[in-house]
């Protein structure tokens, strides 16, 4: 059986691998090679600081301080209110919650006031809407433009959109791959976040968590902002991405 240094020592010297070029690799050596005794090397490959996993099915050889984590947004008080009384009030719908101050993480420029967003199913937004209009706690808005949202916006806003379908969530929450997409789709955040931030908070977005860039494309695609998006990646970052679709 092939040993973690000598995997350690053949791996190729490009920075990143995909899963499969791994695979192919040691199954050269040993040709009655299982998935799942494959699975479990892979496993104690990135357990024992070998490689580590950068994005999904791609990896690069550990480096100290380099590892990625998994991105959790750190919520306020007052979203963390909201999604309470949200999930009391409609327990079978399907909607979620974010917030700009999840930006402030990546941005230079600190954003003081904090907008929330909760999209919910298309049928169900407008109820959604009166409830918390009704509770009347914050400045709601119902699928506001950039106009409304400039007008009307309070210290704390809440605007009620429609979700997106294929819109990379969990649970109740937006991931970072849509949060990225949204700089660019949602039009409410040309009023929020200076474009100059842009390419800061996708460098430190990136250097920091793991990212689906095919997932996030994909949104991106869905949301028509593909093509600006990685033209923008390429000429104005200095991120480096490996998209499962180029390798051969």
């Amino acid at each position: 059986m092939i040993h973690h240094n000598e995997i350690n020592f053949a791996l190729p010297d490009k920075s990143l691998f995909t899963r499969k070029e791994l695979k192919d690799y040691i199954r050269a050596k040993n040709p009655a090679l299982k998935d799942s005794s494959f699975s479990w090397l892979l496993y104690d490959l990135c357990q024992k600081r070998i490689i580590q996993r950068i994005a999904h099915d791609v990896y690069q050889k550990y480096e100290e301080g380099s590892l990625l984590k998994n991105y959790t947004a750190d919520m306020s008080a007052d979203t963390v209110n909201i999604l309470g009384f949200l999930k009391t009030r409609f327990p079978l719908i399907t909607f979620i919650i974010w917030e700009t101050r999840a930006f402030n993480e990546f941005a230079n420029h600190q954003m003081a006031r904090n907008f929330i967003f909760i999209e919910v199913e298309k049928q169900f937004d407008e109820s959604v809407f009166n409830a918390l209009h009704e509770k009347n706690n914050y400045t709601v808005l119902y699928r506001p433009r950039a106009k409304e949202l400039a007008l009307y916006s309070g210290n704390i806003t809440v605007s009620v959109l429609p979700i997106t379908s294929e819109a990379p969530i969990s649970g109740y929450y937006a991931r970072l791959e849509k949060l990225l997409v949204d700089l660019f789709a949602n039009e409410l955040l040309d009023l929020i976040i200076s474009r100059s931030d842009f390419p800061g908070i996708y460098e430190e977005a990136f250097s920091k968590y793991n990212i689906n860039y095919n997932m996030m494309i994909r949104y991106a695609k869905r949301r028509g902002k593909d093509e600006k998006i990685e033209s923008f990646i390429n000429s104005e970052t200095t991120i480096n991405v490996y998209r499962k679709e180029k390798v051969k």
